[in-house]
């Protein structure tokens, strides 16, 4: 019989939706309302940079196949924000674009521009898309997300929204989320904001330094539940920017991925809560409510751990070992991972 993982997967599913709310078709038109007051950080931009970045914040909408692997966890039709960063070329985060067949963008004066997704980049959770028609948008430039300091004062805005909303940046710890994601020192921030799904986070120069990705429980791993949000560092950016441009993906050998969603247990290893069809893993025969405990023989400590040791295997296309139990009984499963690109449809414009 299988060990049970209610608690787990009612942890991993309350994350992953409110991740996704904004997503799965449900317009993030709200503003920002903090959850949380932190100290002493009220104060405004300047008016320079201020007005910049009021006009560089555009309402994405993307439809996607309501076929595609993906309509079935985010939904067939995602509603977020981007941030203009140059002529016509808008980022935002990766998964309002994935298996995307169309994308509008609205700005501020509500004009709807038609646009095409030209990259969506898995390790870093980042999307771009270039408009069809010119956006006459000022582009703000990009900031240096490795040397802000921590605590310190930033500020965010998202769609449909007036004036940006104070935040503190109070954390750099790693994120390692269930859907194999890892961001080693990505930028979290309180209060909790709730329009945050590819929304900008911006230094006090009106610099975008961040894009925002989703809701945290626990902004400082210490199990006390203070909510904040995670947003994506835009340093992860700079390096691969030119090769997603000219080819929508980086160059070089692909990260390995095994399609499995997992999570923590209390009595040790990961609990596996989905399996993606077709994946690597479903195809090796791992199930929902299998325990992932070694990988090449070698205890999995947490999910940092786990993802971390993958990519140390080298590039997708790699044989592995995993050590499942699986109905109480302790086995071997052989995998060859594969690049996750591969097990998505191909974004309309890609």
């Amino acid at each position: 019989m299988r060990h049970p993982l209610p608690m787990a997967f009612l942890a991993s599913m309350l994350s992953c939706g409110l991740a996704w709310a904004q997503a799965a078709g449900q317009p993030a038109t709200a503003p920002n309302t903090p959850q949380e007051q932190p100290r002493e950080i009220q104060q405004a931009l300047p008016p320079e940079p201020m007005q910049r970045v009021l006009q560089s914040v555009v309402t994405v909408q993307s439809r996607s196949d309501a076929q595609a692997n993906t309509s079935r966890t985010l939904g067939q039709r995602r509603e977020g924000s981007g941030v203009v960063i140059g002529p016509d070329l808008v980022l935002t985060i990766g998964y309002l674009l994935l298996e995307a067949e169309s994308v509008d963008l609205i700005d501020h004066q509500g004009r709807r521009i038609p646009g095409q997704v030209r990259a969506v980049d898995n390790l870093s959770g980042l999307g771009l898309i270039r408009a069809l028609v010119p956006l006459r948008l000022e582009a703000v430039p990009l900031g240096d997300s490795d040397t802000l300091p921590t605590p310190g004062k930033l500020w965010t805005l998202g769609q449909n929204e007036t004036e940006p909303t104070a935040l503190e940046l109070v954390s750099r710890k790693v994120f390692a989320g269930s859907w194999e994601y890892l961001l080693e020192t990505p930028l979290i921030t309180v209060p909790a904001v709730n329009n945050w799904s590819g929304s900008g986070l911006f230094d006090p120069e009106g610099r975008l330094v961040g894009i925002g990705s989703l809701l945290v429980q626990d902004v400082y791993g210490d199990q006390v539940p203070l909510p904040g949000n995670l947003f994506v560092p835009v340093n992860l950016l700079k390096g691969p920017l030119p090769d997603l441009l000219r080819s929508g993906k980086r160059t070089g050998p692909a990260t390995p991925w095994l399609g499995i969603t997992s999570q923590p247990l209390p009595s040790g290893g990961l609990g596996v809560l989905r399996v993606s069809p077709g994946s690597p893993a479903a195809v090796a025969g791992i199930q929902m409510g299998d325990t992932l405990l070694a990988l090449q023989g070698q205890t999995l400590q947490d999910l940092p751990d786990f993802y971390r040791r993958l990519r140390s295997l080298g590039p997708a296309g790699g044989r592995l070992t995993l050590t499942v139990r699986s109905e109480g009984q302790n086995r071997e499963v052989e995998l060859v991972s594969t690049d996750r690109a591969a097990a998505l449809k191909r974004p309309s414009g890609i």
